[in-house]
């Protein structure tokens, strides 16, 4: 703890690198905790069966007949505890070998039931049982939203006090987007996508039970008592949301769930963009599919992203970080389409008052231009001047020559 104070009261260190350290930290020392759980409970095993431990002083007896001290083959049974226990810790570093703390399940009839807890006595697990699924250490400590005081479960992304297993490879993350951070970095294995529709089970990082995905813990021994793992979940798209101050919506027609409020009360559906357009939004330019494809200057797809959106005077949408990158460039026009992105009147009426400062010179005066304007899409001949071609039909500079003419 003193560390990880001394970690967020850094300066020099950012809110990334920070909730990356501290979060470190808690892994090793929940590594560190499972350790030596899994050692005390190797030696309660091995002194209930009894495997050449004495009581006390008494000594026990051999094959033949033979009296041994029990101090000498407590000593030797100790030492071979000590060994398997360092051989398991190694493997377990190489290999997921812990077992969540308990494990629910649906039977064929569709009714949950507990397959396994740590805490029954009479529970037998073994390695070679594969209907009760492992995972590393890493993947069962607790993460937190809130990486600098660790009081608030999460991810950097969400708030929420549950872990989704990935469909294909069984392993947790804490969300999808978890998921793509670790598929992005060189020396993690490469996962698949995690698809959240397809997502079964949910792991709960407050008592480490694995079970169906639902809204809440089904573990009686929870100490959230039945309260939902956040404020927001949504069981088509496996999302939980438990962030302050955020209204969460799930559209049935994009079948994703949206910032918002809700379907006519501050969004609603275009069918023919196939997205959620807000109900402040006047001037909607329907593109069919407008938000299927990928953002035109980061090439990432933009129907299930996270970022900001700016849709464009023409119907085109990007990412709102892209667009405002794409402006310090001094662009103006679509790159897709190539038409104004926004209202221009005021910079045309600049590019107007240069036109009227600085005439052509008298070789030039008769030239004339054939333009296509990018904005109305008509073609028509005007004046040649330097600074720019004025379309005669929308009043736009976003033309281009098509040819000239000399008087």
């Amino acid at each position: 703890e003193k560390l990880i104070r001394a970690i967020a009261s850094n300066p020099e260190l950012t809110p990334v690198q920070k909730n990356t350290t501290i979060q470190g930290l808690r892994d090793s020392v929940w590594k560190s905790n499972m350790r030596l759980h899994k050692k005390k409970r190797k030696i309660e095993e091995e002194e209930r069966a009894g495997v050449g431990v004495g009581n006390g002083g008494e000594d026990v007896k051999g094959d033949g007949g033979e009296s041994t001290a029990g101090g000498i083959a407590t000593d030797l049974t100790m030492s071979n505890i000590h060994e398997a226990t360092a051989t398991a810790t190694l493997a377990r570093r190489s290999k997921r070998m812990t077992p969540p703390a308990s494990y629910y399940k649906k039977n064929r009839h569709g009714k949950i039931e507990l397959v396994w807890s740590s805490e029954s006595s009479s529970t037998k697990f073994s390695l070679d049982d594969l209907s009760v699924p492992l995972f590393s250490a890493s993947e069962l400590a607790p993460t937190f939203h809130d990486g600098a005081t660790g009081a608030v479960l999460g991810c950097p992304h969400y708030a929420r006090a549950c872990k989704l297993r990935h469909p294909s490879s069984g392993r947790l993350y804490t969300c999808r987007l978890c998921c793509e951070q670790e598929r992005e970095m060189p020396m993690k294995d490469q996962d698949s996508p995690l698809d959240r529709y397809a997502v079964t089970e949910v792991f709960c990082m407050r008592c480490g039970a694995l079970q169906p995905a639902s809204d809440r813990c089904i573990s009686p021994k929870c100490e959230s008592q039945g309260k939902p793992f956040s404020k927001y979940s949504c069981n088509i798209c496996n999302l939980y949301d438990d962030g302050p101050n955020k209204n969460i919506y799930h559209c049935p027609f994009c079948n994703v769930c949206r910032s918002g409020k809700g379907l006519g009360v501050d969004y609603r559906h275009c069918m023919r963009c196939n997205a959620c357009v807000s109900l402040a939004d006047d001037t909607h330019h329907c593109i069919p599919q407008s938000l299927q494809g990928n953002c035109p200057i980061c090439h990432e797809s933009m129907f299930q992203s996270t970022e900001p959106l700016r849709g464009l005077k023409c119907g085109h949408v990007m990412h709102l970080s892209c667009f405002t990158m794409y402006m310090r460039a001094q662009s103006y026009t679509c790159p897709l389409c190539k038409k104004s992105i926004e209202d221009m009147k005021d910079y045309f009426a600049l590019l107007d008052a240069a036109i009227r400062m600085q005439p052509m010179p008298a070789a030039y005066s008769a030239t004339v231009s054939d333009i296509y304007c990018q904005d109305c899409g008509k073609r028509g001949k005007v004046p040649y001047h330097f600074v720019g071609c004025k379309c005669s039909y929308c009043g736009s500079y976003n033309t281009r020559e098509m040819g000239r003419l000399e008087g």
